[in-house]
């Protein structure tokens, strides 16, 4: 697929082939022009020829509005590059010739239109409609209209048409002229060169004086030339305007000239951090009279070093120091409190007391380190500054918290409730019974892949046994005194043997399963019916026996059968077969037939632990009669006894060795890892979970109606911290901040050890004053989890994760990102072009942002997901936003000495082509930023 290309025309005629005047430059065209057309009537070949009178300038009395697409600058602009040109776009591709009187001569034509721009100040001014039908562009003493006006006889220069076709020329640009009307316009440029910081009118006006006159409403008859002409004091000037808009120019400079002034400058050793004097430390500490340490921000130069202490041998004796005094409190008697400093970060450890056997330790450091107590004492700072708008959205989120607690105290009760029917009716159940109950329960599990259950694994996967296999039907099926197993004894050619006197074979529930309901799984295959047939066992079962008379040769020792018919199935009880039957007849039946059972044995069970249900009879053959020669098979009977071998010989024949065996499902611990997925208190809290948008709560097992609002469903604050710290004082989200230049990017680092340390100042305060205010929340809850804008990417991992879970993690040590890379940019070019792309690049692979951030006046920095340690592999790129063809001038280099740019190019396709202005782009490699005074890095 080739890609449309932007194509320039200096004009364009939609119009039939008229008898138009060529427009040379040493005249006007006319204001009216006629031609002739021919008629012919009824195919006379004699054609009548008739004067026409074309419409010319002076027969326009308005613009219609949706013909204007884009005008550049847009309206309101108060910081347009005053380099560039206004210019105004039309969405009919010949609207400004379309009314000219005038065909083109050298690919020039002039225009019935055009736009002006216009200083505003003393002698402008834009009369709205009233006494005429458009408004009235007024330009008069002290204002010099031969200035503020351009020259129409070169009006043809800053009119062209735009096809984006995807051919060169030729048919390319006919059939997108004719095609979508999307890929061509018309444009009207104004060659006003506009000074800075200026306000400005534009406005479409004509350009004929046919045209002025009848905006003004005017009688345009008789009117020739064009609407003002360029004389030295010419007077004051009405100008009809079709189009108009305001808007300024800001300071000099586009987005390539401020773009290109940007600079890796050097820093001193000291940026980022500031000096903190600890002379007066107040904690008896002798020889601390020089003793400083410097604290770092928030952001710290990328190859700086750590905070460093004057005097290496202060950070022991500072945190001994320090854990003494913070103790304190632990050691002095309940009637005699002592007030001491604050222990930051105490409510998420389990004892208060400072270790100092675990100086790297997050807590130990927190409270030892004179910086780290610093950051978290400006989160205390910013709590308390805000503490009335905190607690107030605390609150406000405690109205849908609250439900959600009270729902999850519901689910407690649910929890008790279940645990105690499960312990009363399920878990007393014996294993294999206990299988079949739970069931119609196995297809609906989902297996959590933390938990272990094997068992139930190969059953979900049907690997040996199916859940199906645990259905009602399969159970009355698998009964030892069911209708199968008493119908396989009764026709059984040898007794079997059994466990007691008159009573079968008895067999696992899992060994009944494999066998019989077996094959029915999935498929009936060969092999599993050759491993059905033998039982492996020394003593044959009933259901053994059943299988047996399936084999070929016990139909030949078969009872004789004499009234045995085979009969075509038919369900209208016609012709023999089977017929409907009545559910009811079939229940009166089994109640009347279970009413004779007697009681004792009515109440027996099988051993499967399940009520019997009682059968209806088995039909018999009538007895034979003594003395009597036994009857021969029917005619069906003795077909069906000659058939039925070879079919099931046919039906056997085939390796019974070739699949292997199924391994058999251990039911019992089939049945506990049932019971362990199903747990109350899972089950509920994975409905619970579905129900909520946020973190599930843990639930516990018993309701608990006065307890406070879970850890999970505390109040949460998503605004990104940055912006309260940069309140407090720019210099402490990075110390320095004043000493760099305009113009200049810097690469920095984040402080993962102050950020740490200032988030947890801010949630300990906060959880101070919600326990004050007796808001319902626990004190380990972690309130806040964002110091950066993440919006430029909100799934960003968080910048401090719950404090209920650093145990004895290091204080600034990598949780879910590590310290990233920070590029810092102090320019004007983000203030005036706040859209503009900034990216990293590194080959082929480009990324995004992953936050960003401002301070005033004119400081921004972007925050990218790259480790401070790989920055020198990347460079930066800030691009101008790709947009619509903007034109003019490259600063510095438009006419001088001229208000409006001379028309020097052969057509106005060429001036086009000529003026302009591509999207700029500029790359800088970090290690320019890191050594920019060394001539290899800048070559």
């Amino acid at each position: 697929m080739t890609e449309p290309t932007l194509s320039f025309l200096p004009w364009v005629d939609r119009g039939g082939t008229t008898d138009r005047p060529p427009d040379r430059r040493e005249t006007h065209p006319a204001n009216q022009v006629s031609t002739s057309a021919e008629v012919r009537v009824n195919n006379d070949p004699r054609p009548a020829s008739i004067p026409v009178l074309l419409m010319g300038p002076g027969d326009v009395t308005s613009l219609v509005p949706q013909q204007i697409i884009r005008t550049d600058p847009a309206a309101g602009t108060r910081a347009f590059e005053s380099n560039y040109l206004a210019l105004v776009e039309f969405d009919e591709p010949a609207l400004p010739w379309l009314f000219t009187p005038a065909s083109a001569l050298d690919g020039r034509l002039r225009p019935w239109l055009c736009l002006v721009v216009v200083a505003l100040g003393p002698g402008v001014r834009l009369e709205p409609p009233g006494a005429t039908p458009l408004p009235v562009l007024r330009i008069g003493p002290p204002a010099r209209p031969e200035i503020e006006l351009p020259d129409l006889t070169d009006s043809w220069a800053w009119a062209h048409a735009q096809v984006a076709a995807t051919g060169s020329g030729g048919p390319g640009l006919t059939e997108a002229l004719g095609g979508d009307p999307a890929r061509n316009l018309s444009r009207l440029l104004c060659g006003r060169l506009l000074a800075e910081q200026t306000d400005y009118v534009a406005c479409v006006v004509p350009t004929f004086e046919a045209g002025r006159r009848a905006g003004l409403g005017e009688d345009p008859a008789g009117a020739a030339g064009p609407a003002w002409t360029l004389a030295p004091d010419m007077g004051p000037v009405r100008l009809p305007v079709y189009h108009h808009w305001h808007f300024a120019t800001g300071p000099a400079g586009d987005f390539q000239s401020l773009a290109l002034a940007i600079r890796g400058r050097p820093v001193p050793d000291t940026f980022g951090s500031r000096p903190i004097d600890l002379s007066t430390a107040g904690l008896g500490l002798g020889g601390t009279d020089d003793a400083q340490l410097r604290l770092g921000g928030a952001l710290r130069a990328l190859d700086a070093d750590p905070v460093a202490w004057s005097d290496p041998s202060l950070p022991a004796r500072f945190a001994t120091a320090l854990t003494e005094v913070l103790n304190t409190p632990d050691q002095a008697p309940a009637e005699a409190p002592v007030l001491a400093p604050p222990r930051y970060g105490a409510a998420y450890r389990p004892v208060a007391t400072l270790d100092p056997t675990v100086p790297a330790r997050w807590y130990e450091q927190l409270n030892t380190d004179p910086a780290a107590r610093v950051a978290a004492a400006l989160g205390v700072q910013v709590v308390q500054r805000d503490q009335e708008a905190l607690v107030a959205s605390a609150w406000d989120q405690a109205a849908d918290l609250r439900a959600v607690s009270a729902l999850g105290r519901l689910a407690g009760v649910g929890i008790a409730v279940a645990e105690r029917m499960q312990a009363r009716h399920l878990t007393p159940l014996g294993r294999e019974v206990g299988v079949f109950v739970v069931g119609p329960l196995l297809p609906r599990l989902r297996l959590d892949p933390v938990v272990s259950a094997p068992a139930l694994a190969r059953v979900l996967a049907g690997d040996g046994v199916h859940a199906t296999t645990f259905s009602a039907t399969v159970r009355r099926v698998v009964r030892t005194r069911g209708a199968t197993v008493r119908r396989a004894q009764r026709s059984a050619i040898a007794t079997p043997a059994s466990s007691g006197a008159g009573e079968p074979a008895r067999l696992d529930l899992a060994v009944r399963i494999d066998r019989i309901a077996g094959p029915a799984r999935a498929r009936l295959d060969v092999g599993n019916l050759a491993t059905l047939e033998v039982l492996g066992s020394a003593a044959a079962s009933p259901i053994d026996l059943a299988w047996r008379l399936m084999a070929p040769d016990a139909f030949s020792d078969a009872p004789l059968r004499p009234r045995f018919t085979v009969r075509p199935l038919s369900l209208g009880g016609v012709g023999g077969g089977f017929r409907p039957v009545d559910v009811l007849d079939v229940v009166r039946d089994r109640t009347t037939r279970a009413s004779r059972i007697p009681p004792a044995l009515a109440r027996r069970r099988d051993d499967d632990g399940l009520p019997d249900i009682p059968e209806p009879p088995e039909p018999r053959e009538p007895p034979e009669e003594p003395g009597r020669p036994p009857r021969p098979d029917s005619p069906d009977a003795a077909a069906f006894r000659e058939l039925a071998p070879r079919h099931l010989t046919r039906f056997l024949n085939a390796d019974h060795n070739a699949r292997p065996v199924p391994t058999p499902i251990d039911m019992p611990a089939l049945f506990d890892q049932v019971l362990a997925l199903t747990a109350p208190a899972t089950a509920f809290t994975a409905a619970l979970g579905r129900l909520l948008a946020g973190p599930t709560p843990t639930l516990p097992n018993r309701p608990t109606p006065s307890a406070p609002l879970p850890a999970s469903l505390s109040p949460r604050f998503g605004a990104p911290m940055a912006g309260s710290l940069a309140e407090l004082g720019q210099e402490w989200l990075l110390p320095g901040l004043g000493e760099v230049p305009a113009n200049t990017a810097l690469a920095l680092r984040t402080n993962a050890s102050f950020v740490h340390a200032f988030m947890i100042g801010l949630n300990h305060e906060l959880g101070r004053e919600l326990l004050w205010r007796e808001f319902p929340t626990p004190l380990t809850a972690t309130f806040f989890q964002r110091f950066f804008d993440n919006a430029v990417d909100p799934t960003a991992p968080v910048d401090l994760d719950p404090l209920a879970e650093w145990g004895d993690r290091p204080l600034g040590a990598a949780s879910t990102t590590d310290e990233r890379f920070v590029l810092l940019l102090r320019t004007e070019l983000l203030r005036r072009f706040p859209e503009a792309l900034v990216t990293a690049v590194r080959g082929s692979e480009t990324i995004l942002p992953l936050f960003t951030g401002a301070l005033v006046p004119d400081v921004r920095y972007f925050g990218f997901a790259i480790p401070a340690t790989e920055a020198a592999q990347w460079s930066i790129v800030i691009a101008e936003q790709p947009g619509a063809p903007r034109f003019g001038f490259e600063v510095g280099h438009a006419p001088a000495g001229v208000s409006h740019a001379p028309a020097i190019d052969a057509t106005s396709a060429a001036l086009a082509q000529r003026l302009i202005q591509l999207p700029a782009l500029i790359t800088i490699p970090v290690p320019v930023l890191l050594r920019p005074d060394d001539p290899q890095v800048n070559r």
